[in-house]
């Protein structure tokens, strides 16, 4: 009877997708998950690096090309709306041809546009060559955060996501230190940049030219090893009927990290077990299925909740990356050393995520409440009320607690969403969140415009955004997935969603270990 088959097959997609959590879980941490673990953060440093420098070249670019604060906010904002436009292209390329494709294009698009910017003549090229910045970062966002979760052990997971987003403060760091080498107060930019970009003009003549090709080198270089060395998802292949696929990566893991065969469990995801569970598995692939799984009752308030808390993440992390250098130039000091420090002190945000992530007491959800809280508080020590001697402190603080939020929040949505349309699903919500990262430099450049040079619109809206998440996050989410295996598809969800059994639990079920 029909009626018969169905439970039979969820079943068996049960057990598979347990079976391949058990056989990494058994692989343990080790040497090939460091490999993934910098191969898929190069996408985050050379963002870091793209976003500090931009920031640079606009309040460089500013006097020579005579630019308005639209076009400053513009040049800005554009990056971010070809964020929003790789996000979208990420979820086809990732949940169809896989995660490995679509990281690789993102490094060569970050590469090539970001050195034809050194080319640029006049605003609109700039403009032009930035959003195709953007969509090289997008592409390689959803990608990221969708491979690293899956290719970790279920207690390495959320630390290992949290290390790979801290390259972003690291690539942050890097191009403020060529910053400071090629020009520390950002005056050094002339007419001799009207003749294009020559690399025998010294930096001191064109320093904003010579910013666009160092922050888009390593690119190139993460692509060169990532060709070779960046291995596909075994969850992706698993939900894409390839269990060949998945044990021959999940073979490589296991040599990588010296695991010994006797380690794995039972119950392998290869084989004609796994043939016959993996011939089960929906076909109702595609962004339409994803589209109906983040619509469905059970995912949809943690659809539109989670948009909602990437909209927040964007608009401060990359909000406070394009508004620090016109800060700092007010505070006293050199601002490419305040940028320093502000990477450097970035650094414990991730620390602060990577210690949520292995206390198992506390979850993602309370997780996320508690960084929105302390971002807020951190946010009101900047406004122009406050003593002048806090303000530089608080901006260090917000850094690494907004980078802490920022962290919290990918991972958790990396991980809510079944493998099958994980891609998809994240690159949705990353894209509605560009909203929040387009609007930033643009508000900010009216607001202070029209304030006559406040900061405080822009730091008002950090803290509204923040506390409405910490104060809402309870309400609206309901799945915890800390601690538990992750799902291929949705057929699974109550196996591994919020009700479902923990790890542990799964693993005597299938006789792993």
């Amino acid at each position: 009877m029909p009626g018969d088959v169905q439970p039979n097959s969820e079943d068996r997609l049960s057990h598979i997708a347990d079976a391949l959590q058990s056989r990494i879980d058994a692989a343990g941490f080790g040497m090939f998950q460091v490999l993934m673990l910098a191969l898929t953060g190069g996408v985050m440093f050379a963002e870091g690096s793209e976003m500090l420098v931009m920031g640079s070249i606009t309040t460089l670019l500013h006097d020579q090309w005579d630019l308005n604060p639209f076009i400053r906010g513009l040049m800005v904002s554009i990056v971010f709306v070809g964020f929003a436009a790789g996000n979208i292209i990420s979820g086809l390329i990732g949940d169809r041809v896989g995660r490995r494709p679509a990281v690789l294009l993102s490094y060569l698009l970050i590469g090539c546009f970001g050195v034809a910017t050194a080319t640029a003549r006049s605003k609109w090229v700039m403009v032009l060559l930035r959003f195709c910045v953007g969509v090289g970062c997008g592409i390689g966002f959803p990608a990221v955060y969708s491979l690293i979760p899956e290719v970790c052990p279920t207690n390495w997971r959320g630390s290992v996501s949290s290390m790979m987003i801290g390259f972003m403060p690291l690539g942050e760091l890097c191009a403020a230190i060529v910053l400071w080498y090629v020009d520390p107060n950002l005056q050094h930019t002339t007419d001799h940049c009207e003749l294009g970009y020559d690399i025998n003009i010294p930096h001191h003549h064109c320093s904003w030219r010579h910013l666009c090709v160092y922050s888009a080198m390593p690119a190139f270089l993460f692509l060169l090893v990532a060709i070779y060395l960046l291995f596909e998802s075994p969850h992706f292949l698993a939900a894409k009927n390839r269990p060949d696929g998945v044990d021959t990566v999940l073979e490589h893991m296991e040599l990588y990290n010296c695991a010994f065969p006797g380690r794995r469990p039972l119950l392998s995801p290869s084989g004609a077990q796994a043939q016959a569970a993996a011939a089960t598995l929906p076909q109702n692939s595609g962004s339409s299925g994803a589209w109906r799984t983040m619509r469905s009752p059970r995912y949809l308030w943690t659809t539109v909740f989670m948009c909602a808390c990437h909209v927040t993440k964007d608009f401060t992390v990359f909000g406070l990356s394009y508004v620090f250098p016109q800060f700092f130039l007010r505070q006293e000091g050199t601002v490419a050393v305040h940028l320093m420090t502000t990477a450097v002190t970035a650094l414990p945000g991730v620390l602060i995520a990577v210690v949520l992530m292995r206390v198992n007491c506390i979850g993602h959800i309370n997780s996320l409440r508690m960084m929105a809280a302390l971002a807020a508080t951190a946010a009101i020590g900047m406004l122009d009320f406050t003593p002048v001697f806090m303000k530089v402190p608080c901006a260090y603080l917000l850094k690494f607690l907004s980078l802490a939020y920022f962290i919290v929040t990918v991972i958790y949505t990396s991980e809510v969403f079944p493998a099958k349309f994980r891609n998809t699903a994240v690159g949705t919500c990353t894209a509605v969140g560009r909203m929040g990262s387009i609007a930033a430099p643009l508000i900010f450049e009216m607001s202070l415009s029209a304030s006559g040079g406040s900061f405080d619109f822009f730091l008002g809206i950090v803290i509204v955004l923040m506390i409405t998440v910490a104060a809402t996050a309870g309400c609206c989410l309901s799945i915890e997935t800390k601690g538990r295996a992750l799902a291929l598809d949705i057929s699974d969800e109550d196996d591994y969603g919020s009700t479902g059994p923990s790890l542990s639990k799964s693993f005597s079920k299938t006789g792993a270990y």
